[in-house]
């Protein structure tokens, strides 16, 4: 009787003595801006924020972070390997990824509207590109784009020439310089990358066209990081599903939109290879440009 007294005090003051259990949270890494200048991973955090917050009920608390600046071939390299808590990278499928070690959530992060490309255009032949009325006089100017984008291999596969640049901030100072004639953004990235960037001498854009191709882009992540890809998943579809998603692309890209003027450019379409392997209808959440903001 004495013994089992004191075996029950001991398991009580050992009970006392451990850390007391903290409900888990789900860590998410998030690639940081490559400057101060670059304002695309806004709308990436705010989305990955509002689909956390939808799941909050039924998956638990969580914590974002941001990685170190990186490049997107870097940011999917330390994806690969899961070299930080279940790294987000946003970027645009190609059916070789699934092969390389990765999965994503399964909603398309900007409705489709990256597809539609403006470009920034070199002082030297800004004159020329407004005159090129076909896809092959379109074809005889040089394009930059970062590293690691899976708009190389598209605007390659399309017969263009294409010059990769390893620093996001190099291709502003580089087409203003003319090293290259064209550096193409989507019609919700250009405005907001020509105001910041409004200290680089010479930075213009083209007015006469606009390339449109299929770029699904969406959060990938390393396969062992599937629980976080559901939640994600889980998470956009309920803010899509109540309207919320819409107002934050709203509030982060109509302005770009409407400087774009989409309707009033020569839209050239190309062929996006290699993504037939996206499991789900993906372009049933796509937004049409010229209604979207109606």
């Amino acid at each position: 009787m004495a013994l089992d007294v004191t075996r029950g005090f001991v398991a009580l003051l050992l009970a006392a003595l451990l850390p007391l259990r903290v409900a888990a949270v789900d860590v998410v890494t998030l690639t940081a801006p490559e400057s101060a200048n670059d304002p695309r991973t806004a709308y990436n955090m705010q989305l990955i924020r509002l689909a956390l917050e939808k799941t909050r009920a039924s998956a638990g608390d969580f914590e974002i972070r941001l990685s170190p600046p990186m490049n997107t071939a870097r940011a999917m390299e330390d994806a690969r390997v899961n070299a930080l808590p279940n790294l987000l990278v946003m970027t645009t499928f190609e059916n070789r990824l699934l092969d390389e070690g990765f999965d994503y959530a399964r909603f398309p992060v900007d409705f489709g509207v990256t597809g539609y490309r403006i470009c920034f255009v070199s002082p030297a032949s800004r004159d020329a590109v407004s005159q090129a009325k076909t896809l092959d006089a379109l074809r005889n100017f040089t394009i930059g784009q970062g590293r690691g984008w899976a708009d190389v291999a598209i605007l390659r596969h399309n017969a263009f020439k294409v010059e990769e640049v390893g620093a996001y901030e190099s291709l502003f100072s580089m087409v203003a310089s003319n090293r290259f004639d064209l550096f193409c953004r989507g019609i919700n990235e250009l405005e907001p990358e020509l105001k910041v960037h409004a200290h680089v001498r010479d930075l213009d854009y083209d007015r006469s066209f606009a390339l449109s191709y299929p770029l699904p882009r969406f959060f990938f992540s390393s396969k062992k990081n599937a629980a976080i890809l559901r939640r994600i998943t889980e998470g956009l579809q309920i803010a899509w599903a109540d309207g919320s998603m819409r107002k934050l692309w709203l509030a982060q890209y109509k302005d770009a939109l409407l400087f774009a003027q989409l309707g009033s450019r020569r839209v050239f379409h190309l062929q996006t290879p290699d993504i037939d392997r996206i499991d789900f209808d993906y372009q049933r959440y796509y937004f049409n440009p010229s209604r979207a903001l109606q």
